[in-house]
């Protein structure tokens, strides 16, 4: 059984036909309409990004996911301990806040790398870099969250973020100087 077409077929442009228009057509080669070619917008042309400029847009978007994924990673272990029916002591307690506080400072570095603020090779305190800083802040969140009485998935997604911090920071190792 066939069906119809419910759209029918534009018609044909009287405009655009070899008879009505003496120049599209001349020895069998078509060429274009000079209004056509006055109509089209002029195309800004955008220079390729380089190599370098890729990877830094790379390593930005990676960053900015890190900063995410920690505040999806933080909403969960908050959930965790909204829904807690276990009584949580002063070690858990303080322990929340401590995670909470680490969680945040690394949310900001993060953000801070993928505004392009800072990097993470910047350093911080004395000799120390602002990865080596993640690397304690994270392992301070990731102890102290495994002391909150709850479920401790969402403290051990917070590894996840930080793993990939670890990556990036391994792409861009200085290259040693030249003897």
């Amino acid at each position: 059984m066939e069906q119809s077409d419910p759209e029918p077929a534009p018609a044909a442009d009287p405009g655009n036909t070899p008879a009505a228009n003496p120049k599209a057509e001349l020895n069998g080669k078509a060429e274009p309409d000079d209004a056509a070619e006055q109509a089209k917008p002029a195309e800004p042309s955008e220079p390729e990004p380089t190599p370098e400029e890729k990877a830094r847009r790379m390593v930005r978007t990676f960053l900015w996911t890190c900063g995410w994924l920690t505040i999806l990673a933080a909403a969960f272990l908050l959930s965790d301990v909204v829904q807690s029916d276990k009584p949580f002591g002063a070690v858990g307690w303080i322990s929340v806040v401590l995670t909470y506080l680490c969680v945040l400072a690394l949310v900001a570095a993060y953000f801070a790398c993928a505004r392009g603020r800072v990097t993470l090779r910047t350093r911080l305190l004395g000799r120390f870099d602002l990865f080596q800083v993640s690397t304690v802040l994270i392992l301070v969140a990731v102890i102290f969250g495994l002391l909150i009485p709850t479920s401790h998935t969402a403290t051990l997604a917070l590894l996840l973020p930080w793993a990939l911090t670890y990556w990036m920071y391994g792409l861009d190792r200085p290259k040693p100087p030249a003897a």
